[in-house]
């Protein structure tokens, strides 16, 4: 049990396990989502992913008798959690909104830049340093996911409306204000993350009564969201704090330049659709930019 519970703690301390199961995750969304959203707008479908996560957390809750520890936090502290959630139930707002307003890949090209939002906000948030090193990495990133999502054509980049372009850029932000607001939190993982779904949840199902109205999805519609639920908020969240624990939010916005690719690939299983040579390229340019840090670190190492 305990040489279990060693192997357990290497896991999960490793980033590249950790950001290889979150790729795998995330890469999943768009594929099944094109799946599943057919009956319902995006408010509804809102509504479900944080209800879906908020009922299977619950669950996780009473299970292990997390209530307890619930209700034992500090005031202050849920009240701060409680302004965490907003950012990162604005996200999902934001970024469905502008897929209605702007081409896909357009929206895709500026959600993308979360990664970059990510290093910037740790600079004031955490107190994090930038150097040479890891504005080079970013932009070789960027570099990366423009080859990718454009298939090396950069005349399908088109900014075609401006409100839709906000929106995936303010998305982006609040990813970025959401991912380090997390990982400066000190609170349980697991309580924050429901504490977040909670309060998405509560918000989701306002927009919806407000905006929308309640629609119950189709039987296939139905596992597609509450995989997406699953695989986004409830492993996805625990899995993305967790990786910014235990690394640089530059070494995990470098990784998550990745996620475009990996996205294309399960479009590619689950849709049909093919993977272009130069996409490929894409990809092999962003690992180049990954590998800058670490090999710098084993230079650094071996001079010493």
């Amino acid at each position: 049990m305990l040489r279990f519970s060693k192997i357990s703690d290497r896991f999960f301390n490793n980033i590249y396990v950790l950001m290889a199961m979150i790729l795998i995750l995330w890469g999943t969304f768009a594929a099944v989502s094109k799946m599943s959203l057919h009956s319902i707008d995006s408010l509804q479908a809102q509504f479900y992913l944080f209800g879906l996560a908020f009922i299977c957390m619950t669950g996780i809750c009473i299970q292990n008798g997390k209530f307890k520890e619930l209700k034992h936090l500090d005031r202050k502290e849920v009240i701060r959690l409680i302004g965490y959630s907003v950012p990162s139930f604005l996200y999902y707002v934001f970024y469905l909104m502008s897929l209605k307003l702007i081409p896909a890949v357009e929206a895709s090209m500026l959600n993308y830049s979360f990664p970059i939002m990510i290093v910037i906000f740790s600079i004031p948030m955490n107190g994090e340093k930038l150097d040479r090193l890891k504005v080079f990495s970013l932009l070789v990133g960027i570099i990366g996911v423009t080859i990718i999502l454009t298939n090396g054509n950069l005349a399908h980049l088109k900014l075609s409306n401006a409100l839709g372009d906000l929106l995936a850029l303010g998305a982006a932000i609040c990813w970025g204000i959401f991912s380090n607001q997390g990982k400066k939190n000190h609170v349980d993982t697991f309580l924050s993350n429901y504490i977040y779904t909670t309060v998405s949840f509560i918000l989701a199902a306002f927009c919806m009564i407000y905006y929308s109205k309640f629609v119950l999805p189709g039987f296939h519609e139905f596992i597609g969201l509450l995989w997406l639920s699953l695989s986004n908020i409830v492993f996805g969240y625990y899995l993305w704090f967790r990786a910014l624990k235990v690394a640089d939010s530059s070494l995990v916005a470098n990784i998550s330049f990745i996620t475009p690719f990996v996205t294309l690939f399960f479009i590619m299983i689950f849709l049909g659709e093919s993977i272009q040579y130069i996409q490929l390229i894409g990809l092999i340019i962003i690992l180049a930019g990954m590998a800058l840090e670490p090999i710098k670190s084993k230079l650094a190492m071996k001079k010493n």
